[in-house]
């Protein structure tokens, strides 16, 4: 059984810190309340990201409480990965889409259900429960809020808390006209406890590189979703109509978006450009390469399972 999926919840809700759906390298930072963290300036950097003026007070006030004096402050690693921006998008706003592939995978006991345009609830099945809220989203930044609680044999005690992430998302495109992603995660928790300081020592060996390598093998799921869409738009399609957790119009936009994403795979396999306002024309020189893993493994037979694209022909 995969764990990224529980992790990622409990993250949500304080204890294991993350994004369910969803998106630099340095060690978890336990920062006691009031004691500078040691990399203060990613910190300051992720802050300064967050557009402050352009959210309510009262959303000013929540994510400023957390952000300013974080239980835990950490900034995963960056990624970059192959995937078309608007599918990108789309999936970093309904995780919901990804958590029920998951679970048509067999490979996850999280349940997500939406209750508003930008708000939806989540739970792991092992004690973890959060109201999550996109506070701001463009195509280069956004921002979730949680609240969230967990109670169960990992602590023994409940444990409340807030958390804050910051994806930010940039995109270029090579010279053989592939366009790539580049995200960088930083998420600051603050546990509601008296014991804050040693809780997060606590969860140190807990989060550490396993969640560096889970948020990775994450990305690069949202990859492979997004070149099946590409590759093979009538079979993803298709499995937008088993997705039996997701509303109907977000099931509808992701086969429609699955169909435009084949076509502009098509115009560049035609040698025509693709920019747009959020893709840069500067060519990446250099990929990192990530391993592939048993949840990508099990993502191929689930997004491979419907036939190749044939070749098309476009109409002079």
């Amino acid at each position: 059984m995969h764990r990224f999926p529980s992790q990622v919840i409990r993250l949500l809700a304080i204890t294991v810190v993350g994004a369910a759906g969803a998106l630099t390298t340095s060690e978890l930072i336990a920062t006691p309340l009031g004691q500078v963290a040691s990399d203060q300036e990613s910190r300051n950097e992720a802050i300064n990201s967050i557009p402050f003026d352009q959210l309510t007070e009262q959303t000013q006030a929540k994510l400023w409480n957390v952000v300013s004096q974080p239980s835990i402050y950490r900034q995963l690693p960056v990624t970059v990965v192959e995937s078309d921006p608007d599918m990108h998008v789309f999936l970093v706003r309904y995780p919901e889409v990804i958590v029920n592939m998951w679970q048509l995978m067999g490979v996850t006991k999280v349940q997500m259900q939406r209750n508003g345009d930008y708000t939806f609830q989540a739970s792991d099945g092992a004690g973890t429960f959060c109201d999550v809220q996109l506070v701001y989203g463009d195509q280069n930044t956004h921002v979730y809020y949680a609240e969230g609680h967990y109670e169960g044999p990992l602590l023994r005690k409940l444990i409340r808390g807030n958390c804050v992430m910051v994806l930010k998302s940039e995109y270029s495109q090579t010279e053989d006209k592939k366009v790539y992603v580049t995200n960088r995660l930083d998420m600051f928790v603050q546990l509601d406890s008296l014991g804050a300081e040693i809780l997060a020592k606590t969860l140190h060996p807990l989060v550490g590189k396993s969640a560096d390598h889970n948020f990775t093998e994450s990305t690069r799921f949202l990859s492979q979703v997004s070149q099946a869409a590409e590759t093979r738009s009538d079979g993803l399609q298709q499995l937008a109509g088993r997705l039996n957790n997701v509303s109907e119009p977000v099931r509808d936009r992701f086969a429609q978006l699955a169909t435009e994403v084949n076509h502009r795979a098509v115009l560049r396999e035609a040698g025509q450009e693709f920019f747009t306002e959020h893709v840069s024309a500067t060519p990446i020189v250099a990929i990192p390469v990530v391993t592939t893993a048993p949840l990508l493994r099990g993502a191929s037979q689930l997004l491979e399972s419907a036939p190749s694209r044939k070749p098309l022909r476009l109409r002079r």
